[in-house]
This record gives C-alpha cells, structure tokens and sequence, in this order.
C-alpha cells in the first residue's frame, strides 16, 4: 500500500504528510509544520495518527489487527511450550512406565505409517469390551514393538521397533484406545536386526505366556538397555544420528545417565 505523501492528522501536532517507511516497515516518518517526527508503524494510526484515506486508514487497521493475533498467537504457544517442559522437567517417573506391544510381524510398519497404536479391550469384568487405558504411560514413556515370527513360539519373541509416546499423551486421559507415536523419536528395525525381546528379562528359559493382552508394562531401565542395544545395532549406518538421539533424550526425559 502506498503511503509516501498521503495526508494525515495527528492528536497533537495536527496536519502533515507521510515522508517515509523504513525499510523493515515498523517505522513511518510523517513531516509536520513544526518538522518531522518517526512513528511505530502501524500501531500509530490506532493511537495518534489518522489518514485522510479512510479506505486506507481501515486497511491499516485492519493490518494492525491481524499483527496484534498473530502477537496473541505467538505468545499463547510460547506459554504453552514453556509449560509442556515444565511438565516434563518436573514429571513423575513410575519405575514401570514402559511398554511392550504385541503386533503382527506382517503389520508393524503400518503402525507408524498411521502413527498411533492400539491398547486392545478389556476382556472381563464391569469394562469389558471397552478400550484398555495405559494409565501408566506418560510423556517419559518408550514404547517397543514385539512379535514373533511365523511358526515360532513365545520363546522367539523378536523387537522390531521402538517408540516414544507423544509428548502429551497422558494414558489416564486415553479413553480411545490408542496410543499416540511421537512423531521424531521412533524407530524400526530390520528384521536381520530384530533383538530377541526375552533376553532383557530372567526368566531361567521358562517364558511366559503373552495371553490376549495387547501390551504389558517393563521397566525403564530394561527400555534403556534395548535402546542402547539398538544405537550400537546402527551404529555407521544412515540411522546412527537417529537411534543416538532417541537414547539420549529417552535417558533425559527419565532422568538416567548416559552410558
């Protein structure tokens, strides 16, 4: 828009015209009988200043809306991103708050494809049939995606990726049934290097059965020993930056020590 030498009025120094625009466009210049004086620009023509334009001095008002929203906008996120890590700074850590799911060696890709994951149904008693709630996982949870290849037995439960939960998925408030995959911290696994899932555990070579549970909680110190696992498995590979990052902010968020 055009304004180098439209007319304008101020509250106090009356009459003038416009001179100038910085180059930024935040500042204008408008020369008065009694010389030239700056102004913010636009918030001046909402406090002091007023075009003879009127179709001009509305558009400007209209632009000095638009700012103070995108201001207000800017703002609102900037308090929300402080408190998310707050949050997360001052979460609490369950020693179990980790997560293994059972999937379909067919199908564990499609799982970030769509970026969320399933928690199943309750099987008995007064919630029967309605969606499991993870009440234990939270922000600081890592997920692992387990299954077992075809003909196998329980014994040869293979991880074939791992993930961590969005960063504000709260399980409690999950009453859909589905867990939310963070969108940057995620990872598969070739299945040349699938770990074996029950190494991490004791189990004396007796193995437990899985049942119809779609996941089953593990403790966080076994999800560090498997990510650690899987930075070494890429290591000088195109996925090393990727696997490190995930275990260190992983360590981070749970407050454990970077081996």
């Amino acid at each position: 828009m055009q304004l180098v030498g439209q007319a304008v009025k101020h509250i106090s120094f009356g009459k003038g015209i416009v001179t100038g625009l910085s180059s930024d466009g935040s500042i204008i210049s408008i020369l008065f009988s009694k010389g030239e004086k700056r102004f913010f620009y636009p918030e001046a023509f909402v406090r002091y200043l007023t075009l003879k334009d009127a179709e001009k001095q509305k558009k400007i008002t209209a632009k000095y809306n638009q700012q103070l929203q995108a201001e207000e906008a800017n703002w609102k996120a900037e308090c929300e991103e402080q408190e998310r890590r707050r949050q997360l700074k001052n979460i609490k850590i369950l020693p179990n708050s980790q997560a293994a799911f059972h999937v379909s060696i067919d199908d564990f890709n499609e799982i970030f494809e769509s970026g969320v994951i399933s928690t199943g149904c309750y099987l008995s008693g007064h919630s029967k049939g309605e969606p499991r709630i993870p009440n234990r996982l939270k922000p600081n949870s890592g997920c692992l995606l387990t299954g077992i290849p075809k003909g196998g037995q329980e014994k040869d439960r293979l991880i074939l990726g791992a993930f961590m939960v969005a960063e504000d998925f709260l399980g409690e408030y999950c009453h859909d049934g589905f867990v939310n995959v963070h969108e940057t911290y995620r990872i598969l696994l070739p299945l040349k290097f699938a770990l074996p899932y029950w190494d991490y555990f004791e189990n004396d070579g007796v193995f437990p059965r899985w049942g119809n549970i779609p996941f089953k909680y593990f403790s966080n110190s076994i999800m560090q020993q498997v990510l650690l696992q899987i930075t070494s498995l890429f290591a000088e590979t195109e996925k090393e930056e990727i696997a490190t990052a995930f275990y260190q902010y992983f360590c981070r968020i749970n407050h454990l020590s970077v081996s």
